[in-house]
């Protein structure tokens, strides 16, 4: 018989800090009992336990080699792929941090990256080593000696575990660190809540670089389940469900934007596509239950939605919901949930006092989530996190900048950011506020309130008349609270990340009216061009225009691609959209002899569909 899979628990009998090394032993532990067990896979690619683990002891060794170790930052330039995680997992090995750099971002970028987190060294591949100037450049190609046991290599008790870029109000990104108790908490939290085990299979669509990949990099190799990595640089709404399918993900974690078209694309056969998800972890902003509740409610669905709360400076989560097909209608918003074990959330006014229960508030956060701050950034670390005697284990305490209350009931619930607050004919007006009230109606599905000039205006997605909404809002809101514009689009502009981007939501006088079908006698040019329109969330009536130039990106372009081919019936692949830019130019290239229809493809998809989807296209080892 097999020796059994270690379990991830918080009541171990071993302190916290002997948690926070504990937790990267159980994959080393993992790796010598079950060496055959496949651990990781990428493309055609599967690595298992024991090969991933002694391709991390020679990247470790390398390193050490090269000096590095305790107390050392090393960049991390990898796209999704094997060698993110062995490189990942032999930096820790060394007992140093890691910072991900995506290699797909501008060289600007990263450059600013390296000196804002005064970087020595970075680790990253052969074909990508040109990106990284100015450092010491480590190639994994290069790591071929097998480790030598030594006791000074390894993370210590209060070392870091990573530093992951934010965006900053001032435009300039910052490096917040996290600590390895602060991980190995989360990660306790993470698999014993969800009860990750050993056939479970999560699959990794987001950026290594995003703060939520990381707990999905490392919890299935705790836990003896399998890693699935999307090794596309583009999001391809076919391709992830084509790896939900094939591998039978049980696991899934992204932003709600990031999400919804994959419930979108798959809604016209039953969902079928997501049958075998367990959990869909959100995060990143809030949720709307209208765009998940067909889905959640379909009898073929047996999974949950996570609504996870927290900032990259707190390890990612603090408060978590599960909410499933049973708890839908418990509340008319989707709460932010109750605390994860040893992080404490707690709502103060503008003199950080605690306020009472039903009070908003600033959310401010404690406990062994909170990070050390900004990397070689006093100045801004100070203004978020404030050293107090609270007599925990981790004395400081984050200020979010987020809004928000507690409940009778425990929970927290979410109110807008701190930084939307605006002033409306002298009034003090927190957009949030707006936001949460028109969600309330039954006809809208998302909605985000800007500020122009003092005029609130609504982007709303939803069939209900403005006249209505407004309606609506009068017996909820004062007067001065109700937006004078509406703007009704069909998708909102995202941030690469998926996150709404309140900066591109254009001015409702200046975009066309959503088209519900384009006329008989419309051009596939104007077509394509209305397409854009509606999805990017802005006018686009240059038919030379570059999509990205114009303020798309790429879920935006895997949503039209999906569009595209229901509203010409012909199949093509989401790189042709990439290849042909402009409006014309895929215009005239599905108009070519070289793409044509494929009836089949469909037929196959509704065969796969009655069958419930082929789920295991080949047989991966338990």
């Amino acid at each position: 018989m097999s020796p059994p899979i270690p379990q991830m628990s918080a009541d171990s009998a071993l302190g916290a800090h002997s948690r926070s090394v504990f937790w990267l032993q159980r994959f080393t532990h993992l790796a010598r009992i079950h060496p055959d067990r496949t651990a990781l896979v990428s493309g055609a690619s599967a690595l298992s336990y024991g090969e991933l683990d002694a391709w991390s002891d020679r990247i470790c060794h390398m390193l050490v080699n090269a000096g590095i170790g305790s107390g050392h930052y090393v960049g991390a330039g990898f796209q999704r792929g094997m060698a993110l995680i062995a490189s990942l997992l032999g930096i820790l090995k060394s007992g140093a941090a890691y910072v991900p750099i995506d290699p797909a971002y501008p060289e600007a970028r990263i450059q600013s990256m390296i000196r804002s987190a005064k970087l020595a060294s970075v680790l990253t591949s052969g074909n990508d080593e040109s990106f990284y100037r100015g450092v010491s450049v480590l190639k994994v190609e290069d790591a071929v000696h097998p480790l030598i046991p030594s006791d000074d290599a390894g993370p210590v008790d209060g070392d870091p575990v990573y530093a992951i870029f934010t965006s900053g109000s001032t435009g300039e990104p910052k490096a917040a660190s996290v600590f390895h108790t602060g991980f190995a908490n989360l990660l306790d939290w993470y698999c014993s809540e969800l009860s990750l085990g050993p056939f479970d299979r999560t699959l990794v669509i987001s950026s290594p670089s995003f703060d939520l990949t990381q707990k999905n990099l490392f919890s299935p190799l705790l836990t003896g389940g399998i890693l699935v990595l999307d090794d596309c640089a583009t999001y391809d709404l076919t391709r992830i469900l084509d790896l939900i399918t094939k591998h039978g993900i049980t696991l899934i974690n992204c932003t709600p934007s990031a999400f919804y078209p994959l419930v979108d694309a798959c809604a016209a056969y039953g969902f079928a596509a997501l049958s075998s998800l367990r959990f869909a972890v959100l995060g990143g902003e809030p949720i709307s239950i209208p765009r998940l509740r067909d889905w959640l409610e379909h009898p073929g669905c047996a999974a949950e939605i996570v609504n996870s709360y927290g900032p990259t400076e707190c390890t990612d989560i603090c408060l978590f919901h599960r909410m499933h097909k049973g708890n839908i209608d418990a509340f008319s918003f989707v709460p932010l949930g109750t605390e994860i074990p040893n992080v404490r959330v707690s709502i103060r006014d503008e003199e950080l006092n605690p306020l009472p229960d039903g009070e908003a508030g600033e959310l401010c956060i404690t406990g062994e989530g909170v990070g050390g701050g900004y990397l070689h950034d006093p100045s801004r670390t100070s203004q978020r996190f404030v050293g107090m005697d609270l007599h925990a284990p981790c004395p400081k305490l984050y200020r979010t900048g987020d809004l928000a209350k507690r409940l009778p009931c425990g929970t927290f619930e979410f109110r807008g950011r701190a930084d939307h607050q605006v002033k409306v004919n002298g009034y003090r007006v927190e957009l949030g506020e707006i936001e949460i009230a028109l969600n309330e109606h039954p006809e809208v599905t998302e909605s985000i309130v800007t500020s122009q000039s003092g005029v609130l205006i609504a982007h709303v997605k939803s069939t209900a008349e403005t006249s209505t909404l407004k309606e609506f809002l009068a017996e909820r809101l004062p007067a001065y609270m109700i937006p004078s514009r509406f703007h009704h689009l069909e998708e909102f502009p995202l941030t690469p990340n998926g996150k709404v981007d309140r900066k591109k939501l254009a001015e409702p006088d200046a975009t066309p009216a959503p088209a519900h079908g384009a006329t008989s006698t419309a051009t596939l040019e104007s077509r394509v061009l209305q397409l854009w329109s509606e999805v990017i969330g802005q006018p686009v009536n240059d038919p030379d225009a570059n999509f990205f130039d114009s303020g798309g990106n790429s879920i935006h372009l895997a949503v039209i691609h999906v569009r595209l081919r229901e509203m010409t019936a012909r199949e093509f692949p989401i790189t042709d959209l990439f290849a042909h830019t402009s409006a014309r130019a895929i215009a005239n290239h599905l108009s070519s002899e070289e793409v044509v229809q494929n009836n089949s493809s469909v037929a196959e998809r509704a065969k796969l569909t009655k069958s419930g989807f082929a789920r295991f296209q080949r047989p991966l080892k338990r």
